[in-house]
Parts: C-alpha cells; sequence; structure tokens
C-alpha cells in the first residue's frame, strides 16, 4: 500500500486485504457512517472499492451481489471476508459517473432517459427466485425499529411532515394504517441518482445493492423521484413518468417518501 501511512482504518486489516492492497494507491471516500469505510483502490490501471464495516453490515450486500452476477450491471465481488467480527468486501469499479454528476446536470433531459434505461433494467430481472424480500412488511418493521429505539428524531423530519402530524409515532401509525396492495417487481432499494452510473450517455450500472429485493415497484420510484427533485428540478419529473409511460400515483409515491423519513 503506497499510501496505507495516511490512511485511518476504523478496523484491522486481516493479511489477506493486506496482501491485495500492495503497491496501491488508496483514497478514502467518506459516505457519512461512523462504524463503516470505503476506499477506492488503484491498481495495475485498474480501480476497485473496499468496503470495512462491522460483522453484519456487509452480509447483504455481498449476497445481493452474488446473486445478481449475470442478472443485473452491478460490481463484481473480487475478495470477500468475515473475520474476528469485522467484515470486508473487494469489489471491481463499474466505468462511468454518477447520473447526478457535475457533466450531467448540465444535460438533466439526457439523464433522464438513462435514469428511463436504468428502470427498464430492473423490470428485466426474474423474482420467481429471488432470496431477498424487502416489501412493505420488511420496511415497516424498520421504521418501527428506528422509532420505537428512538433512531430518528421528530425535529429533524422534513417541514412538511411536522405540519401533518404532531409526533414520530403518528407518523408509523398512519404507515399502518394506509398501507395498500403492492406491484411486486425486482426492487434496488436506493435508486437515488448517486448510486445509477453512465458512460457516454447510455446507462452503465448500478451500485449500493444492500437493500435489493422483491419489493412494490412504487418504492423505488419515489425514492428516485425524489432524488430527480433534488438533482435537477420538480419540472423534470413529469418527463421521468412520461418516459416511462408511467401514469404517477400520488397515493403511493408520497407515501413512500413519508416511510422514508422514519428510515436513518
Amino acid at each position: 500500500m503506497k499510501e496505507e501511512d495516511n490512511m485511518n482504518f476504523n478496523y484491522e486489516l486481516t493479511s489477506k486485504v493486506k496482501k491485495y492492497l500492495e503497491d496501491a494507491n488508496l483514497t478514502e471516500i467518506s459516505i457519512g457512517c461512523s462504524d463503516s469505510q470505503v476506499f477506492k483502490i488503484e491498481k495495475n490501471n485498474e480501480v476497485y472499492y473496499l468496503k470495512v464495516a462491522s460483522s453484519g453490515l456487509l452480509t447483504k450486500e455481498y449476497n445481493a451481489l452474488r446473486w445478481l452476477n449475470g442478472k443485473l450491471e452491478v460490481p463484481k465481488i473480487k475478495h470477500y471476508e468475515n473475520k474476528n467480527n469485522v467484515e470486508y468486501l473487494i469489489t471491481e469499479a463499474i466505468e462511468g459517473e454518477m447520473v447526478c454528476s457535475k457533466d450531467m446536470l448540465k444535460k438533466p433531459s439526457i439523464a433522464i432517459d438513462i435514469i428511463c434505461e436504468a428502470f427498464k433494467k430492473l423490470e428485466k430481472v426474474d423474482i420467481s427466485d429471488c432470496p431477498f424480500n424487502v416489501s412493505l412488511d420488511y420496511k415497516l418493521n424498520l421504521v418501527k425499529y428506528n422509532v420505537d429505539n428512538q433512531l430518528v428524531n421528530y425535529e429533524n423530519l422534513m417541514d412538511f411532515v411536522k405540519e401533518r402530524f404532531s409526533s414520530l409515532n403518528e407518523v408509523l401509525d398512519y404507515l399502518y394504517k394506509n398501507r395498500f396492495e403492492e406491484e411486486l417487481c425486482f426492487s434496488h432499494g436506493d435508486v437515488s441518482l448517486p448510486n445509477i452510473l453512465c458512460v457516454k450517455d447510455k446507462f452503465s450500472g448500478f451500485i449500493d445493492v444492500g437493500e435489493c429485493g422483491i419489493a412494490d415497484k412504487w418504492f423505488d420510484l419515489a425514492i428516485c423521484e425524489k432524488s430527480i427533485v433534488r438533482n435537477f428540478g420538480q419540472e423534470y419529473v413529469d418527463e421521468f413518468y412520461e418516459k416511462l409511460n408511467i401514469q404517477r400515483d400520488d397515493k403511493k409515491v408520497d407515501y413512500y417518501i413519508l416511510l422514508m423519513e422514519l428510515y436513518t
């Protein structure tokens, strides 16, 4: 490791990981999570990524990448270890830039085309043997756990939520009482624009698939819509649905955007 002395590892690296990082240039990538780290590895003119986290935090992503290999454009696994309560995952980099990169922000309509192409890729994934169920039961249990364990702060919720609800439990009660029949399909789990990559204005792959699995199609659509608004503006939401040839379901989209407020 050429830059090991400059790296601040939160966890001790195994001998196999150290061997893999020999003669590599490392760059730490901040992901805003104190109990996991991500490093960009540049070695022999190739680019890889190393994730290191407490045992259990990378297991779902590792299993998802294994299952998706050959089914969807996702990173390929180079090395995985779970040792001494720490997980290590090294993957190949997917060529391309984020669909919300500085360059892509200058051409939002092309970005919307790429995003729609990404959704069409998701539609083609067969869920008949998918081992991951992240449908509404899973999501409601997750947000209930967050509320019960005080992992969400009411004051940090968006204003539109606090204008409708006076407490976290009121939000949770609404979510349980207003659930609806799901349109199950393969879900990426976080189709925000930084997780969609492109090359020369064409979709090239997805990253961060740790929450993928069988779920309602409107969850991914809601998350993506929220990200489109944040990066390109509300005016491109209609274009997004028009190019997908989908009529926006206001109730379902708004429901999932509200549910996401209780995620951590």
